[in-house]
């Protein structure tokens, strides 16, 4: 191969590389959206605010669709202090707490826009522009769930065999494996030291 022929290849792979890590990000925001508005949801209920959601509804119908987005707008605002003080924490060099803060933010956000957005749902879709841009991410996501799809099926059919092969050595509930695994751990504490 010459040059210009491994420079396009090259250029290629990378603009898959791209729009797969792309589709695999927006699909991770999708299930934290998903998963933390059913977690709130859940929570909910746990405190005894099942109240709030009929509240809000009340609301959101008494609002014209601009004030419904503004009151959709709330929860990212709400996180602002949240992210400054993770962007503080990564200023000070403390960057796993910095990152967790970011991920705590990132998801109470999605979550709480989630749960928001079923409520609003209907107000917001009255706006055109809005109604447009929905249409716009639903599909990318579907974009993203027939780019991913392939590797999905690949990574799953990888870990059924590694499964089946450590089933295989192991058998069914670790069996033989775990049973020797045992002797040689109590073998190992009555042993007395040299």
């Amino acid at each position: 191969m010459e040059g210009p022929e491994v420079m396009d290849r090259l250029k290629s792979l990378l603009g898959r590389m791209f729009w797969l890590t792309l589709a695999i990000v927006f699909l991770i925001e999708a299930w934290i959206w998903d998963h933390v508005r059913d977690w709130l949801r859940q929570l909910e209920r746990a405190l005894g605010l099942e109240r709030i959601e009929p509240w809000l509804s009340d609301l959101v119908d008494r609002l014209s669709p601009p004030m419904t987005l503004a009151l959709f707008a709330v929860p990212m605002v709400g996180v602002l202090p949240i992210k400054v003080a993770a962007l503080a924490l990564l200023a000070s060099g403390h960057v796993f707490l910095g990152v967790l803060f970011i991920f705590f933010s990132k998801s109470l956000t999605l979550g709480v826009e989630a749960f928001l957005f079923d409520i609003c749902r209907d107000k917001l879709l009255q706006m055109a522009w809005f109604a447009r841009l929905y249409s716009i991410v639903i599909e990318i996501r579907d974009w993203s769930l027939a780019l991913v799809r392939p590797l999905k099926l690949r990574a799953m059919a990888s870990f059924a065999r590694v499964r089946a092969r450590a089933v295989a050595i192991m058998g069914k509930n670790g069996g033989v494996f775990l049973r020797r695994a045992a002797l040689l751990r109590n073998a190992l504490r009555q042993k007395p030291p040299a």
